[in-house]
């Protein structure tokens, strides 16, 4: 009886393993026809089918993590997923939709610190945004990678040179309205104080 159980565990084992492999192969064929028709120009259509990609792997990723998080597989289907993550992201950044493109990016962010086009393209949508302090954040952690890395992007360090040169002008100005409005309303408050305190004091004598 131990026996018959033994061997049903080993072809649940077997069967799981099983659909880990096709996960992987199924991410494979979405990532490879969301990118051929991304090649056609076709960004919406590689979208939707990023997109279909990515949610398949979020539905099925708790059960691989909790039974195969060291099996060899797991490390694949995590690099396709990332690719297919970023190449979403990518999608809607084309579109104009930065922020859809930031929620996916972040999430790739998350999962890979250091990945250069993920940082790369959050600087740029925040930027496009004009929230210039996330984009300086994230420019200056483009600064921070290897050079390898910083190499495949042309011209984007002299980019984050600029948003560093807006976020300080914002700053100075914000430092130049707070002195102006303690000027406005923190002396005249002061002198009404003095002489509020005086009256009383005359009054006293």
């Amino acid at each position: 009886m131990k026996e018959a159980d033994s061997l049903s565990n080993s072809r649940v084992t077997e069967i799981r393993l099983d659909n880990t492999s096709d996960l992987l192969e199924e991410l494979t064929k979405y990532k490879e026809e969301g990118n051929n028709l991304y090649k056609e120009k076709k960004i919406e259509e590689a979208k939707l089918k990023f997109k279909e990609g990515y949610d398949k792997y979020e539905r099925e990723i708790p059960d691989i993590k909790k039974n195969f998080s060291n099996s060899p597989k797991f490390n694949e289907i995590e690099i396709e997923s990332n690719k297919i993550l970023s190449n979403l992201a990518l999608c809607y950044y084309k579109q104009g939709k930065y922020t859809e493109a930031i929620e996916y990016d972040l999430k790739l962010f998350s999962k890979s610190p250091k990945f250069g086009k993920s940082i790369v393209r959050l600087f740029r949508s925040y930027s496009k945004l004009n929230k210039i302090q996330q984009a300086v954040y994230y420019g200056e952690l483009f600064l921070e990678l290897d050079q390898d890395t910083r190499n495949k992007f042309k011209g984007i360090q002299d980019k984050v040179k600029d948003e560093q040169l807006k976020l300080k002008k914002m700053q100075e100005a914000e430092k130049d309205k707070i002195k102006k409005d303690f000027g406005k309303y923190v002396f005249p408050a002061i002198i009404l104080c003095l002489a509020v305190l005086g009256f009383l004091l005359f009054r006293k004598k």
